[in-house]
Parts: C-alpha cells; sequence; structure tokens
C-alpha cells in the first residue's frame, strides 16, 4: 500500500486527501494539545507538543507519497552565497567511494551567513555541514534547512558551508554518492586556502552518519590532499542502518519523537547499495566504533527513538585509547533540534547546544 501511494495515480490521491484534510487536522492539533494532560511528554509546552506533532505529520505525509524536490545549481535569488564545486582529482575517491556506475559530479553548496571571502575571513573557523532527511529528503537553501547552520555560525562566529550533496531519492544517489560529495565539499573548502585545522565537519540525522563517514574515510586515506578535520560535531546522528525500521513504533519514546518508520525504511530501501550489508562500518557507525584523532562533539534528545543507539555509540568511541567526545543530552528533547528547534519549541536548547559546541571547540585548542 505504502509503494502504491508513491507512484501515480495513488500519489495524486494521496497528495489531494492530505491538502483537503490538512487543515482539518491542524485545528485538532492546536485544539486536542491545550490541556497538558493530552501532550506526549508532562513537561512538554504547548508548543513543543504541536510542533512535534505537526513534523511528524509532515514526514508521514512525505514519506509515504517519496515526495521529491528538484535539485539545481542555479544559484537564484542566494546569489553568490550559492556555490558549485567541482569534483576533486579521481585518486581523491578510492576503494569503498569508488564505483564503476556511480561518479563524482559538481554539486551545489550553500554559505551561511555569507559567502567565506580569503580578505576578510582569515581567522574564522569554517564548518562543513551536511544536512539530515533520511539521505531522501532535505536540502541547503534558507527555506529547506537553513535555521541550524544560521544559529551554529551566530554560536561559533565562523561560517558554514552546506553541500547539496546527491539523495538516494535521486537516479545514482544510492551510496557511495553522499560520500563522494562530502569529498568534493572537502577538497573545495581546502581549495579555498583554508587549512584543515581551521574546518571542523558537522551533520545532523543522516547528515550526522554522513559525516562519520567522511570522517572514517579521511581517517583511512589521510594524505597532504584531504588531511584530517580539526573537530566533528554530530547533532541526532543516524547511526544503526541495520536496525530494523519498524522498531520504532515499540520503542519507548515512540509517541515523543516525530521521526516514522516509513521514513526509515525508504532511506534504507535506497541508499544502501546490494554489494553491501547494512551493518557495514561505512553505513552504521554503531558497532564499528574507530580511533581518532580528531575531537568529537555530540548532542541528542533524551526522548529520541534513537536515543538507545546514540547513547551506546558514545560509549563504544570513548572505550578506544585516544579518543576526544564530549556528549551533550537535551532532556525530554525529540530528534534533531539543530534542525528544527525554532518549530519543535526547543529554540533555546538548539541555541545553547551550539554554544557548548563553540565551547568545546575553543577547549580542544579550536579557537572561534
Amino acid at each position: 500500500m505504502v509503494r502504491f501511494r508513491a507512484k501515480q495515480p495513488g500519489k495524486a490521491v494521496w497528495t489531494t486527501l492530505f491538502i483537503l484534510s490538512g487543515p482539518f487536522r491542524l485545528v485538532f492539533l492546536l485544539l486536542y494539545f491545550i490541556p497538558k494532560y493530552a501532550r506526549p511528554h508532562p513537561q512538554w509546552t504547548y508548543h513543543q507538543a504541536v510542533g512535534n506533532a505537526i513534523l511528524k505529520l509532515w514526514f508521514s505525509f512525505a514519506s509515504t507519497i517519496e515526495f521529491r524536490t528538484t535539485k539545481s545549481l542555479d544559484p537564484g535569488s542566494e546569489k553568490e552565497r550559492f556555490v558549485v564545486m567541482a569534483p576533486a582529482s579521481p585518486e581523491a575517491y578510492s576503494e569503498v567511494a569508488y564505483d564503476k556506475w556511480i561518479q563524482p559530479v559538481p554539486i551545489g553548496g550553500m554559505w551561511y551567513p555569507k559567502q567565506y571571502k580569503s580578505t576578510v575571513d582569515i581567522d574564522k573557523k569554517i564548518f562543513l555541514h551536511f544536512h539530515g532527511g533520511a539521505y531522501v529528503l532535505g536540502g541547503v537553501r534558507p527555506m529547506e534547512g537553513g535555521w541550524g547552520p544560521q544559529v551554529l555560525a551566530e554560536a561559533t562566529h565562523g561560517l558554514v558551508l552546506c553541500p547539496q550533496y546527491r539523495l538516494s531519492s535521486e537516479s545514482k544517489g544510492r551510496f557511495p554518492a553522499a560520500l563522494q560529495d562530502s569529498i568534493t565539499s572537502y577538497h573545495y573548502v581546502l581549495s579555498q586556502g583554508i587549512p584543515s585545522s581551521r574546518i571542523v565537519i558537522s551533520g545532523d540525522s543522516a547528515g550526522g552518519n554522513l559525516a562519520l563517514a567522511l570522517l572514517r574515510y579521511l581517517g583511512e586515506n589521510s594524505s597532504d590532499i584531504l588531511p584530517l578535520p580539526s573537530a566533528l560535531l554530530l547533532w541526532s546522528p543516524w547511526l544503526d542502518l541495520a536496525a530494523d525500521p519498524y522498531g520504532v513504533d515499540s520503542h519507548r519514546n515512540r509517541e515523543t519523537d516525530y521521526l516514522t518508520p516509513v521514513l526509515i525504511e525508504w532511506g534504507l530501501r535506497t541508499y544502501r547499495p546490494s554489494f553491501l550489508e547494512a551493518d557495514h562500518p561505512y553505513l552504521t557507525p554503531l558497532n564499528n566504533a574507530f580511533a581518532t584523532k580528531v575531537p568529537l562533539f555530540m548532542q541528542y534528545g533524551t526522548a529520541e527513538v534513537l536515543l538507545d543507539e546514540q547513547r551506546s555509540f558514545c560509549s563504544q568511541m570513548e572505550q578506544i585509547a585516544g579518543n576526544r567526545l564530549e556528549r551533550l543530552e537535551i532532556p525530554n528533547a525529540p530528534h534533531n533540534t539543530f534542525l528544527g528547534g525554532q518549530l519543535l519549541g526547543f529554540e533555546k536548547e538548539a541555541r545553547d547546544a551550539a554554544g557548548r559546541a563553540s565551547e568545546f571547540l575553543s577547549s580542544q585548542g579550536a579557537k572561534t
């Protein structure tokens, strides 16, 4: 039934029903959560309850019809803030990043809050941030996911570049397309004359998964062309692609998180290639901890359905000698407040987390 709704005429029928019923659903939610006892979490505000419900409704709909938007390399209204990044030399894409059928391509990128200028931004920290969306949704333009990068830039007084990596919902978007694009974007930042000591890799949700894959790749293939970054920031990362996506329906936090099994299943089905097992280290960081010289900061919420895998991964990384990891748990918060803190009613907590990340970078000798 789900696949039928993702194809015509089912998609058109389901979209029409969603649009027609939308106003009634919204009014219902606005009234339903007025009494505190009706809210999913006893400590949640009215804003938090409604925001979580709206996001859950949207992601349920978008993943059911397998919603897609066309990504363009045209700067549009973003003008000079949107850049196009050419692939690096072929030797940069080796081993797991090489694929006979999927090749590196030019990709777009969005700067926040402004484009990097070597003449005036010589001392600023540069954040390479990968957006979330289960590898099938999301984007880098301001209306798609600009709030979190803007907050990060403000908290650290740095500049954030968000790569428009290929989604697995697109043609030839399965792994290793996104990994190739992460290498392309990292090489692009280095090519601007920015030393790796000023570069921080960051990612939220699936973008956190991609950020870890890039860090693993750089560690296994470190060279003068691709040196290690100064730090890694993870925001509610997706860490277990081998788990049953419908397991979230039985998780104790299912009522306090907007992630849906249909969204997770869509991402898993389209992202994992047939020649890799789901528990491969480049797909599933959980139970595949690795040693790294790069300090890690990881934030997540205690009301997430991914909470257990996030806590376990932190413990696994911390047990490896030489690893430096700081974790921040936001009490009662759902998934990825970095992306949706404003809508979810966790804006203060999200801004505080960005501030904590800035303090972490300073404590590791990375000035912000």
